[in-house]
């Protein structure tokens, strides 16, 4: 709906508000002015029709009185109901004889006229005009509402993803993305960030079976070389030295190791 056609309806709404509120306020001030006779009169409650119907009428101007205020409706549905509120109101402070000789006419029934001086005479209109002149003036009620300004936001923004940006190192892959092949984790370390946990676990020795003897670390700096072989001519260590033999004396070539130590003679025989 457009501003306009919402401001024309405001303006059907006030008129029409406008004479419910003053049938409704004088019609239920004059009965309700009448039960308070009866009990002037003779001290007891009354319950009757009177007294229903003065209430009744009270409400229904108390129900229309809060819909021309509403913030939905149009300002003007308040605003031609206040201003002839207001103005009847100050004519009563300003001058109360003037206004009930030429506002007060004979040809209103006289419920309606003796309802509607007691409404004057105690500044009802005023305090009614005022209140609705009030309730016309904020500017919210007389822009236009959107679509997108008259629904209300029920959720803030998503919550900013956890971890690294999408692209960056480490970073896991997209949902329904192919995931990298897993790579094992070295024994007694945790895997890095984005990297899989290996799927088997390595072997554990099985109770009772002999330990595998461990093997000494590969240098850093390539194989591992062979033994070196001894130079040639070189003479082992087993082999040095002479050796003994079965024949000649107790010294010089062919004398036993226990002979060329400590001396004496030889051990085969010979002298």
């Amino acid at each position: 709906m457009s501003n306009g056609a919402r401001h024309g309806i405001g303006v059907v709404v006030g008129v029409v508000a406008t004479a419910i509120l003053t049938f409704c306020l004088t019609m239920g001030t004059y009965k309700m002015s009448m039960v308070q006779r009866y009990y002037s009169a003779t001290f007891r409650n009354y319950h009757g029709g009177q007294l229903w119907t003065g209430v009744a009428l009270l409400l229904v101007a108390a129900v229309v009185l809060g819909l021309v205020v509403g913030s939905r409706v149009s300002p003007i549905a308040s605003l031609i109901p206040g201003v002839l509120f207001s103005a009847v109101g100050l004519l009563w402070v300003a001058d109360a004889s003037w206004a009930a000789q030429n506002t007060a006419k004979k040809s209103f029934p006289d419920s309606l006229t003796f309802g509607y001086l007691n409404l004057a005479m105690f500044g009802m209109f005023l305090f009614l005009g005022i209140a609705l002149l009030v309730a016309s003036v904020p500017p919210s009620r007389w822009r236009a509402r959107t679509a997108g300004a008259a629904a209300p936001r029920y959720a803030g923004p998503p919550p900013a993803p956890m971890g690294p940006p999408a692209g960056a190192p480490g970073a896991p892959a997209p949902l329904g993305a192919p995931q990298p092949p897993a790579q094992d984790a070295p024994w007694g370390r945790p895997p890095q960030y984005g990297q899989q946990p290996s799927a088997q676990p390595p072997a554990q020795p099985q109770y009772g079976a002999p330990a595998q003897p461990s093997l000494p670390p590969a240098s850093s700096s390539g194989p591992a070389s062979p033994p070196a072989r001894p130079a040639a001519g070189a003479v082992p260590f087993e082999d040095e030295g002479p050796k003994p033999s079965g024949q000649g004396g107790g010294s010089g070539a062919g004398v036993g190791e226990w002979t060329q130590m400590y001396g004496g003679d030889d051990l085969s025989g010979n002298r």
